[in-house]
């Protein structure tokens, strides 16, 4: 489906960085093959990390970082619903974040959607609240597919959802890629150990590829999909 050159594939990711940890293969294969491929940011803005806690990363530095990362792979296509919040998503109305996503909806027209499997993080919880409202059934919607992608960091005490079907996309020719992206994040780039360095994250993709007899893959849950 990836292949087609057809596809309108729309990434709705809470940070910039987390774009490239659930789905930076799929981004440069969609990219590659001549698909449509659109990013969404939840919020970017001036903010102390505990790996840089001496200096403050801000929005602009954040979204050089991600026009950077994105460009490397093929996409030139971005949004960002708040160039502030971030990390505070929690205390915009629900229905104002709604709205933004339909309007973002609306415009593109998506076959295809990824969102953020919810995690510990307020604001991956909120998005992920707020794209089930904004993904839901209606007439004339074109989605041959709804999935959520992973963040590596879900893994600590966050409930699995049951009935999501599990998808698995073969990375193994994006992968190097898909790294130098992540790189590209300069500010969010942790030590070796933590769960997303780069060097976590090719292993990651490694375990997943193993999951499916390739060398690399991302795996998405799906929460719908349509065959034509």
């Amino acid at each position: 489906m990836i292949e087609t050159g057809k596809q309108r594939i729309l990434i709705i990711a809470p940070h910039s960085d987390d774009e490239i940890l659930g789905c930076g293969g799929l981004i440069e294969k969609a990219c590659r093959f001549k698909n449509q491929v659109k990013v969404v940011i939840g919020a970017i803005g001036d903010i102390r990390f505990e790996h840089k806690i001496k200096e403050i990363v801000t929005a602009r530095t954040r979204e050089n970082e991600l026009k950077n990362a994105l460009s490397l792979l093929g996409c030139t296509e971005y949004d960002i619903l708040y160039r502030s919040h971030e990390s505070f998503l929690d205390t915009i109305p629900m229905n104002e974040i709604v709205t933004k996503l339909d309007t973002i909806i609306n415009g593109f027209l998506p076959t295809m959607v990824f969102i953020p499997y919810p995690s510990f993080h307020q604001d991956h919880q909120v998005l992920f609240r707020a794209c089930m409202s904004a993904l839901r059934p209606a007439p004339n919607k074109s989605y041959q597919l709804i999935a959520m992608f992973e963040y590596p960091l879900m893994v600590w005490q966050y409930p699995k959802i049951n009935e999501a079907g599990e998808l698995y996309l073969d990375i193994s020719k994006s992968i190097d890629m898909k790294i130098h992206a992540l790189n590209k994040h300069t500010s969010q780039i942790r030590e070796p150990s933590h769960l997303i360095s780069p060097e976590s994250v090719k292993k990651w993709a490694e375990k997943r590829g193993m999951e499916m007899g390739c060398n690399y893959a991302e795996k998405y849950y799906i929460l719908k999909m349509f065959l034509l």
